[in-house]
């Protein structure tokens, strides 16, 4: 090991203890104030873009009926992204009965952030709501999203996806704890510090700050981190609403955890505008040029234990990369509720780390060797098997 690369190892891993740090003491602090619910709420346009998800479309159309927003305010674009199944006929039914609801047919799949554009071409409000169409918001969730745009220069508010099926087994209590701590403690120390936390699956957004960016980058994955830096980057600014909860699935075997661990990874990497002049603080290009890495990151705990082993870096480089990310997990649960099945999360997380770990290191080198990018989605899978079945 030269010593070059000794020094650049240890610089990141002390970086991003260090980060990590800070956003742990932050996201343990008094969150940072949301605008009481205002008697004037905003009219709202819903977003679902689906694409083969008969399997789930039902559960959310069910979940958006008992949506609690005044009526004459609220308004439903369902979109099909080049849909193969029976995902159109469910939402023509279910719009068909409804006077505030359309569906947009897209003749052939564009991906997520091309059949999001084409819905807010469509969409007549000022704020847009993005969901998955695997989540289930709850009946609040609308009241909640929309408390941040009292605030002229917030252009997005994220929701807590929280984990519906996180007792399943192993690889979904390491997915929910991974989960817990992007969002209860870097998500919510990233707004606590005013440094916009990413909108992931479930968002609203100020339609003229989208329009501003030209829309939603249409990236092959990682449309919601790319939104989230495009508006940072133009001034903007992006909060974490704990309150607004979506049931959110996470990964229920190892196939379908790392697939989507290596397309997170490569979409963070993607995900860059850097001919687009920034108008964002200091501290937030800091962390802008943090998030790019990724979990790049892990690939530098990878050397730093294996220089320890060889004697050429101190032990203490990768413990202190693990025990802030351990404290955070802890805190995280706490946060979560886990109560007494604080344990079985903690023993999840120790026997699938070396996978999480494995895939991160994948996901960089799949990027660098330039690979095609390819998504599979595990719902398709299991449809696919039914219907042969």
């Amino acid at each position: 090991m030269t010593e070059m690369l000794k020094v650049v190892v240890i610089a990141l891993v002390v970086a991003f203890s260090v980060r990590r740090g800070v956003f742990l003491v932050a996201a343990v602090l008094r969150p940072r104030g949301l605008p009481p619910q205002s008697s004037r709420l905003p009219s709202l346009t819903v977003l679902v873009p689906a694409r083969n998800e008969r399997v789930v479309a039902a559960g959310m159309l069910a979940a958006l009926e008992l949506l609690e927003y005044p009526a004459e305010q609220l308004s439903f674009l369902l979109i099909c992204d080049g849909c193969t199944d029976e995902t159109p006929r469910l939402f023509h039914a279910w719009s068909a009965a409804r006077r505030d609801a359309q569906v947009l047919v897209l003749p052939v799949n564009r991906g997520k952030a091309a059949a999001l554009n084409a819905g807010l071409r469509e969409a007549r409000t000022e704020i847009v709501v993005a969901l998955d169409a695997d989540l289930r918001p709850r009946p609040d969730f609308l009241l909640e999203l929309v408390r941040p745009f009292a605030d002229d220069r917030v252009a997005a508010s994220a929701a807590f996806l929280r984990p519906v099926n996180a007792d399943v087994n192993v690889v979904t209590r390491y997915a929910a704890v991974t989960t817990w701590v992007h969002q209860l403690v870097t998500s919510a120390g990233t707004d606590r510090l005013g440094l916009n936390p990413p909108t992931l699956g479930a968002a609203a957004f100020r339609r003229s700050a989208l329009v501003e960016m030209g829309g939603i980058p249409e990236v092959p994955a990682g449309e919601d981190v790319a939104t989230s830096s495009g508006l940072t980057r133009r001034g903007w600014r992006t909060r974490f609403v704990k309150g607004a909860v979506a049931d959110n699935p996470v990964a229920e075997d190892l196939r379908s955890f790392w697939r989507q661990h290596v397309r997170w990874s490569r979409a963070v990497f993607r995900n860059r505008e850097g001919l687009v002049p920034s108008r964002a603080s200091t501290a937030q290009r800091m962390e802008l040029a943090a998030a790019s890495i990724g979990y790049g990151d892990r690939l530098a705990f990878v050397l730093a234990s294996v220089g320890a082993l060889v004697d050429a870096l101190p032990i203490w480089l990768p413990l202190l990369y693990l025990s802030l990310p351990a404290f955070g997990i802890v805190v995280a649960l706490f946060q979560a509720g886990a109560g007494r099945r604080i344990p079985q999360f903690l023993l999840a997380t120790t026997l699938m780390f070396a996978i999480d770990v494995t895939a991160s290191i994948a996901a960089v080198l799949i990027h660098v060797t330039r690979r095609p990018y390819q998504w599979h989605s595990p719902r398709w899978e299991r449809a696919d098997g039914d219907a042969n079945g």
